[in-house]
C-alpha cells in the first residue's frame, strides 16, 4: 500500500511496523496511487460541483427564464401531498363550507368559507345557502389571502382560521389560480384579479358587514395590491393586516435563503431578479402601499428565516411615510426571536388575539 523512496529490507513485520522502521530509518513516505487518485477525485467533484451551482445553474435559468414565476409562485409545491381539499373536515375544520367560483374565463377557485364560533350549532348548518345568509348575521369578515406554495390546506394556515374563528370572524380563502384545486396558471394580475373577485362575491352577500383583507408573506404583496385597487374605487376596506410581509419582489428575491449562495455573484441581479421583473411579476408593496388609506397592522417574526425581519421594518417605514396620521394609521408589531415563530407560526403568539381586537376595534372606530 505504501512505497519508499529507498529500498527496506525484507522483513515479516506488519505494515504498521514496517512504516515505522521507515521513519526511524529516515525514509520519505509517498502516498500510494491509490490514495493520489482519491485526492484527484475529490478536487474534481469540488470543481464540478462549484462549476454547476455558479456556472451551469445561471446560464441555464438565464436562457429558461420561464422558471422564475414557477419558483416566485411555487404553486405546484403542496405539502401534504394526496389530500382532498374539497372535505374540509379532514383538516379539523368541522364548520366549513368547500365550494368552487369561476373568477376568469376558464378559471375556477376552490374556496373555504369558515363560520364564527358563536354561529356554530352542531357542527354548523347543512344546508351550503346557509353559510352565505350568515355572512349577514352581523359578525366582522376577514377576506385571507396565503403565500405561496402549498394550498389552502397547509398546517399554519388552517390553525390561523381556527384562531380568527375563535374570536367571532368569518374566514373567507381560496387557492389562487394554479394552486391547491383551482384551474389556470398564476399571474400577478391574475391572482389580483381572484382576490379582487372574491371580496367582490362577499361584499354582496355581506350585507354592509366590515371585510378585513389579511395576507400572508406573498398573499401580503396581493393584499397591498388589492387594497390600492380597492381605494382607486373608493371602496377602502376598514382594516389591512400583513403578516410576514416584504417591501418588493426584488429585495424579498436577494435575501431569500436559496439566493445565499449566488447574491454576491455580479450576476445575480441580471440573471435572477430581472428575470422575474421580465415575466410582468414586480409586487411593489412599497409602492402600492402609499396609496392604501385604511389603517394597516404589519406582524413580523423577529427570527423569520424567509422574508427577514427588516423588510418589512422598510414596508412599514414606507408606509408611515405616506400617513401623515401615520401612528393612527399603521401599526408595527414585532414578535421576539426567542419565541421560535419564524416565518409561519405567529398563530402561535398568545398576544395575538388581543392584538387583533385593538386593531379590529381602532379600525372600526376610524371607520364611523
Amino acid at each position: 500500500m505504501f512505497r519508499v523512496s529507498k529500498s527496506m529490507p525484507k522483513s515479516n513485520d506488519s505494515i504498521k511496523d514496517k512504516m515505522e522502521t521507515a521513519k526511524l530509518a529516515g525514509y520519505t513516505i509517498l502516498p500510494s496511487r491509490e490514495s493520489a487518485k482519491k485526492a484527484v477525485l475529490v478536487a474534481k467533484t469540488v470543481c464540478l460541483t462549484v462549476f454547476i451551482i455558479y456556472i451551469a445553474v445561471p446560464i441555464f435559468v438565464r436562457a429558461n427564464s420561464w422558471i422564475l414565476p414557477k419558483v416566485v409562485f411555487s404553486n405546484l409545491v403542496r405539502w401534504p401531498p394526496f389530500i382532498d381539499l374539497s372535505k374540509p373536515s379532514d383538516f379539523g375544520l368541522n364548520t366549513t363550507r368547500n365550494f368552487y367560483l369561476q373568477t376568469d374565463n376558464g378559471v375556477h377557485v376552490g374556496v373555504w368559507h369558515t363560520l364564527p364560533s358563536s354561529l356554530v350549532q352542531d357542527g354548523g348548518p347543512a344546508d351550503p345557502y346557509e353559510y352565505e345568509q350568515l355572512l349577514k348575521s352581523g359578525k366582522r369578515i376577514i377576506l385571507y389571502l396565503h403565500g405561496n406554495s402549498g394550498t389552502r390546506g397547509g398546517y399554519h394556515r388552517v390553525q390561523l382560521y381556527k384562531l380568527l374563528a375563535g374570536l367571532d370572524f368569518h374566514i373567507i380563502t381560496f387557492d389562487y389560480r394554479g394552486f391547491g384545486d383551482s384551474t389556470g396558471t398564476p399571474t400577478e394580475d391574475g391572482v389580483v384579479h381572484d382576490s379582487h373577485f372574491m371580496y367582490r362575491w362577499i361584499k354582496e352577500r355581506n350585507n354592509g358587514q366590515p371585510i378585513f383583507l389579511w395576507g400572508h408573506s406573498l398573499g401580503t404583496a396581493i393584499t397591498t395590491k388589492l387594497a390600492k385597487k380597492l381605494c382607486e374605487l373608493d371602496d377602502h376596506p376598514p382594516g389591512i393586516i400583513l403578516e410576514a410581509p416584504f417591501n418588493n419582489i426584488r429585495e424579498a428575491a436577494a435575501n431569500h435563503p436559496f439566493a445565499i449562495p449566488y447574491r454576491l455573484l455580479p450576476w445575480f441581479t441580471w440573471v435572477f431578479v430581472d428575470g422575474i421583473k421580465e415575466h410582468g411579476i414586480h409586487f411593489s408593496t412599497d409602492e402600492n402601499i402609499r396609496s392604501v388609506s385604511p389603517p394597516i397592522l404589519i406582524l413580523h417574526a423577529e427570527d423569520d428565516a424567509v422574508v427577514p425581519f427588516h423588510l418589512g421594518e422598510k414596508l412599514y417605514e414606507h408606509a408611515k411615510q405616506s400617513k401623515p396620521d401615520h401612528h393612527a394609521v399603521v401599526e408595527f408589531k414585532r414578535f421576539p426571536g426567542h419565541h421560535g415563530f419564524g416565518h409561519k407560526h405567529i398563530f402561535k403568539s398568545p398576544e395575538l388575539p388581543e392584538i387583533i381586537r385593538s386593531f379590529v376595534h381602532k379600525a372600526l372606530e376610524r371607520k364611523k
